[in-house]
């Protein structure tokens, strides 16, 4: 239903644009063609249409190289010939039918035709729609929307002139009209998701660009597309470094840039619009130059500065990311509530022993023994800490776990418990008490002593000579009624001065399971709020080790930091005998890298 005025490949020279791109006219003829001068600047031109005296007015090297012209029965009939004559000789030149009148099929037969006429590959559009129906200039609009969103094609300009008798006639660029869909999709965007990668993208000029300009865009669009990737990862530091520089660096160039080389209507809505966004993210006091996050303050403001990205993306849907943020927020939480601002973003410190504080009220909290020693602050605190961990940990791995995380009840009632706490608790940032259990929070020794007081004497020492840990506060001695009247003295041989429990056995030899397991009962309390946990294998009896681990479990389960170390005395039998106190030779089975116990993974 076309007809083609094809040119010798020769003559179809006209194909200006970046990178090869052919670049191509796209217009509408409609009725009873007359004489007009029309106007593009400060240059004139006469022409029975428009959209020839568009391509005399054009540049030279804005010229398109091939014409597409959508024509109804009655504007071939009266027009297309005296276009066709216009433009021989000068560029390729299509015709596509198209049907007249004012129906649905209509609509969507010129919708279709518009559609099918540009390849989908590289190509420039410029668009002429002076003339045909009122409504073919709306339906080429929302065509060249189309085009410019889901196919390769950029749209170079756009024009309309409405013809005069006794004056020029101005050709109006409506380009920024169809780059106006753009910005508003991309801050409806920002608004809803958070994202301004859309935002990014309408404004980088990519690298066909080299102007003082297109610098001063592409400087604009790098912040942008750094913030998007801060906001969407959930990094709030990265963020409210990123949102402050664009809000007070870059949006006066922004506007600018909208202004005076996009002339978009409503650039000074749309810049409102996006500060908004902004001024919610911004550090106030950004810091900068090397080393800027170890200078950043943790202060109450930083902490509901985080508690408000949070909040957006929860809702904005952002589960992944906002879970992840409200774990380190309340990590964050701890550490200022328990005067650790200046280390806060210490991990192998100070984080971690916050974590594992949670860590152990989420396991305390979950144990029908030991729970209430912790009070009903304490309680919500664990349960919301050991479902948030559950959640981000599931999200973490992404769904690489049991638990269903889309559409699923049991999901949905753990995600809604968390949201409820957070809402509704922590992030007003809550007094709650963190002192937990009878440990004073430094280091508890756990190991066995049997007839050879100097296993104890060496565990002391290899204590002190751990590099992470140092003195102990509390020592659990395992020992047998026989050898509990040496642990006084193995202690005081190793001047150690804290607190001393003795775990006894009845039977030492042949007392089995559930005489361990009343051991462990017994030192569970011991464990709570542990700073961390060492465990002496050696010594003793058979069954001694292996209470010596299960206590190790025990602590472990507790969410304490636990690391267990054996002993080695090179000496002949004889000599340790006469000669018991003598440090023995440390050997770690866990590594400190190695420890996550109450980290949440």
């Amino acid at each position: 239903m076309s007809d083609n005025i094809k040119q010798p490949r020769e003559r179809a020279s006209f194909r200006h644009g970046d990178l090869g791109r052919e670049h191509v006219l796209l217009t509408v003829l409609g009725l009873s063609p007359r004489l007009a001068r029309y106007m593009l600047g400060d240059r004139e031109a006469e022409a029975r249409l428009a959209p020839v005296a568009l391509l005399d007015l054009l540049p030279p090297a804005d010229r398109p190289g091939r014409v597409v012209a959508f024509c109804t029965p009655e504007a071939t009939e009266q027009s297309w010939s005296c276009f066709e004559a216009a433009l021989r000789d000068r560029c390729q030149v299509e015709r596509i039918d198209v049907p007249g009148g004012m129906t649905q099929d209509g609509v969507d037969t010129y919708l279709a035709r518009v559609s099918s006429a540009i390849p989908d590959r590289d190509i420039e559009l410029t668009v002429d729609v002076t003339h045909g129906p009122r409504h073919f200039s709306f339906l080429t609009y929302i065509a060249v929307l189309y085009l410019a969103a889901l196919r390769d094609v950029r749209v170079r300009g756009a024009y309309y002139s409405l013809p005069r008798e006794n004056a020029p006639s101005p050709f109006l660029d409506l380009r920024p009209l169809l780059d106006l869909p753009r910005w508003i999709h991309a801050l409806q965007v920002a608004r809803e998701t958070g994202s301004t990668l859309p935002l990014a993208e309408v404004i980088d000029p990519g690298s066909r660009e080299r102007t003082a300009t297109a610098r001063r865009a592409k400087d604009i669009a790098r912040d942008l597309y750094a913030m998007s990737e801060a906001y969407l990862s959930g990094l709030p530091l990265e963020l409210g470094r990123l949102a402050h520089d664009v809000h007070d660096r870059r949006l006066g160039a922004l506007k600018k840039l909208l202004v005076g080389d996009h002339r978009l209507p409503l650039a000074g809505e749309l810049i409102e619009g996006l500060k908004g966004t902004l001024g919610s993210f911004a550090a106030d006091t950004p810091t900068v130059g090397d080393g800027w996050k170890q200078r950043v303050e943790l202060t109450a403001v930083e902490l509901d500065r985080q508690a408000r990205i949070i909040d957006d993306l929860l809702r904005r849907k952002n589960v992944a990311a906002a879970l992840g943020l409200m774990n380190e927020w309340t990590v964050s939480w701890v550490v200022w509530r328990q005067g650790g601002a200046r280390e806060w973003l210490d991990y192998a410190n100070t984080r971690r022993r916050a974590g594992r504080l949670l860590g152990a009220m989420a396991a305390v909290g979950n144990d029908a023994e030991l729970r209430s020693r912790l009070t009903d602050e304490q309680r919500s605190l664990g349960g919301f800490w050991a479902r948030l961990s559950e959640l981000r940990n599931a999200y973490h791995h992404h769904g690489m776990r049991p638990l269903p995380l889309v559409g699923d009840r049991k999901a949905e009632k753990t995600m809604r418990r968390v949201r409820d706490f957070w809402n509704d608790t922590l992030r007003s940032r809550p007094d709650i008490s963190l002192s937990l259990g009878e440990s004073p929070g430094g280091r508890v020794l756990v190991s066995p002593i049997g007839k050879r007081p100097g296993v104890l004497f060496s565990a002391v020492h290899a204590c002190r000579t751990d590099g992470g840990g140092g003195e102990p506060v509390l020592c659990l001695a395992v020992c047998s009624g026989e050898s509990q009247g040496m642990v006084a003295e193995a202690l005081q041989r190793a001047r150690y001065a804290g607190a001393v429990e003795s775990l006894v056995f009845d039977d030492a030899v042949g007392g089995g399971r559930r005489e361990i397991e009343h051991l462990v009962q017994a030192a569970r309390p011991h464990f709570i709020g542990a700073g961390d946990v060492v465990v002496n294998v050696t010594g003793g009896t058979t069954l001694m080790g292996l209470a010596a681990e299960a206590l190790a479990t025990a602590a472990r389960d507790l969410a304490c930091p636990v690391r267990r170390f054996g002993l080695i005395d090179r000496r002949p039998p004889s000599e340790q005998e006469s000669e018991p106190y003598r440090a023995g030779e440390p050997f770690w089975l866990d590594t400190a890298e190695n420890d996550d116990a109450g980290d949440s993974d």
